[in-house]
This record gives C-alpha cells, structure tokens and sequence, in this order.
C-alpha cells in the first residue's frame, strides 16, 4: 500500500482567492527550480512531514460560481437544490514514481496549474526540485452523514495537474455530457433513451469561463449491451465523429454520471472502456452528479440537463410508440 501525506487547508473562497495577500507571491527562481514565474498560492507543508509516494491537500469552504453563459440553456439554477449549501471541499491528490518529503504546495492562480515542491527521498538526491507526479486527481464533494457525496471528479496522468474541474475540460476542444435512462419494459426489453449535449469551454479571465452550448442528440437504444451508460457513451461518440470527422484527433471531453470507480482506469486505458475495447486515446472521462452541484459547476448542470431531456425523451417513446406499456 502506498504511504500517503494528507493535509486539509480552509480557504474562504475558491483557492484562497480572498486570502491575505501575503500567501501570494513571484517566487524567485534562484530557489525554485523548475516553477515557471508567476503569481502563486503557496502552502507549506510540516518540516518533519513523512515520506511517501502520495501528497493529498483538501481545500474546505471552496466557493464556485457559473458566470458568463452565452445562452439560456446553459444559466445556473436559480433555486438550487440546497438553499443552505453544505460546505464543499476540493481534495487535490498527487501520486509520484517514488517517496517524496513535499516541502510545499504552489498553484498558480491565472492557470490553476499545482505544483509541488520538494525532495526525491533518495541518500544520493540533496538539492530538492519541482517534482513531476506519476497521476493526479481532483474530486469535489460535501460530506453527508459522515459520507463523501462526491460532485463531480477528474483524473489526470503523468503532468503537473489543474486544480479546477472547469480549466481541465478547456483544455478539450468540446466536451460533450451523456445520460442514459432506461425503463424495463415487458414484451420489449429494456428501453434506453440517451442525450448528449455538447458545449465549448473558453477562459476569459482568472476566475471566469466563457461556455457555449451547442448539438443535442438523443437516442433510442432496446436492450443496449452491458452498461446502458456505457453503451450510450459509445454510440454519442460513435455519432458526434461521423459528423464531426475533424474532431477525431482532437481533444474531446465526455461528462457522465456513471462508473466513478473506474472512471480512472478507463482515463489511464489499464481496463476496458466496453467490453474488450479501451477507451480512445483522445478521450477523457470527467464524472459530475446531477443530483447537486448544478447551481455551481457546468458539468454538473449540463448532465442534469441531460439527464432530464432523457426522461422526458423517454417518456415520450413510451406513451407514443409502445401505448401498452403505460402506468
């Protein structure tokens, strides 16, 4: 089992963004080698901090906001589902090729970009360095009863990773939301409606993003193979490529609700995306729940969206195409 440092930093408002000014800083590269120039957010870790092969920092009271829509289909709700909103919490974790002594933690507040700073735990390596993590991750959540109810999640391989869900799908040239719901129905089998909604991510500024909706596409599938997810996840793609054939190299992002545990494995292509096949290289899974979160975070609010056009989309199948299988 891997050894694991564990931090958890309160922030008032989304990554120190109304910190004292004091925690920011140009730091000089004469001291910092391999961190880029620019303005950072700095944590220091303990000096008697362990070794280990994963650093984990969790930033408490993270406030996000949609802004800067660019139609009404893409707007936050208005009444969120929680008036009073649970406190949100963003846990950033690093996994590296070998044990580190992290000395400190820097994310630059114009890309999100982190960075860690330390030393490779190694008798022969003295000058510590920026240190480049094997995987990351990024997972948003409230806690529920003691639980963990996870808003919505990224997973990134070997890189310095972003800490902000809605910079790493800007680093796709679209990303596309996709939720299937399915009624069992008999005589038929299983009836899948699937929705995908596209959208377009731009940075316009340090703290705002730019979305633009685009393409809806729904679906029909009766007795879809394995996962009906999955399933509607493969025939979106399958259909967004034939349309869009000069995307098919480019970076696409997919949003869904489903498979969270293995959303991971799908990214790093150590398990099958379905069945046999893994997932394509260009594809990156990020997962978002409908249930909250969508006042907050634009995956969130598009699989919503997607989510309530493939019950009403289903709905209408059912009442229109198959008259016996109502109530």
């Amino acid at each position: 089992m891997h050894k694991s440092t564990k931090t958890t930093i309160p922030v008032t408002a989304e990554y120190g963004t109304t910190m004292p000014t004091s925690l920011f800083n140009t730091p000089p590269p004469v001291d910092l080698i391999g961190l880029p120039t620019g303005n950072f957010w700095i944590h220091e870790f303990p000096a008697d901090i362990a070794a280990a092969e994963t650093v984990q920092i969790v930033l408490n009271d993270v406030n996000k906001k949609l802004i800067n829509f660019s139609d009404d289909k893409l707007q936050p709700d208005r009444h969120p589902k929680q008036p009073d909103k649970m406190v949100r919490y963003t846990e950033i974790a690093l996994r590296f090729p070998q044990k580190i002594r992290a000395m400190k933690l820097f994310l630059d507040m114009k890309t999100r970009i982190v960075f860690v700073f330390g030393k490779r735990d190694s008798p022969i390596v003295i000058r510590p360095e920026i240190l480049k993590p094997a995987e990351a991750h990024i997972i948003t959540y409230y806690k529920k009863q003691n639980k963990k109810k996870v808003l919505n999640a990224c997973f990134f391989g070997s890189g310095h990773p972003v800490a902000d869900m809605h910079r790493a799908m800007a680093n796709c040239e679209v990303v596309i939301a996709v939720d299937t719901n399915s009624r069992d129905v008999p005589g038929t089998g299983k009836v899948a409606a699937t929705t995908a909604i596209e959208a377009n991510i731009n940075i316009v500024t340090e703290d705002a993003c730019h979305f633009q909706s685009g393409s809806m596409r729904q679906k029909i599938t009766i007795d879809p193979s394995g996962n009906p997810e999955i399933f509607g996840i493969g025939t979106m793609l399958r259909h967004f490529f034939d349309t869009n054939p000069k995307l098919r190299d480019k970076p696409v992002g997919v949003i869904t609700d489903t498979e969270l545990d293995l959303i991971k494995g799908m990214n790093q292509r150590t398990i099958p995306f379905f069945e046999t096949m893994l997932l394509p290289e260009n594809i990156t899974l990020f997962y978002a729940t409908r249930d909250s979160g969508s006042a907050e975070f634009m995956a969130n609010k598009l699989i919503r969206m997607c989510d309530n056009a493939s019950t009403e989309y289903l709905d209408r199948y059912l009442n229109d195409s198959l008259p016996l299988s109502r109530g």
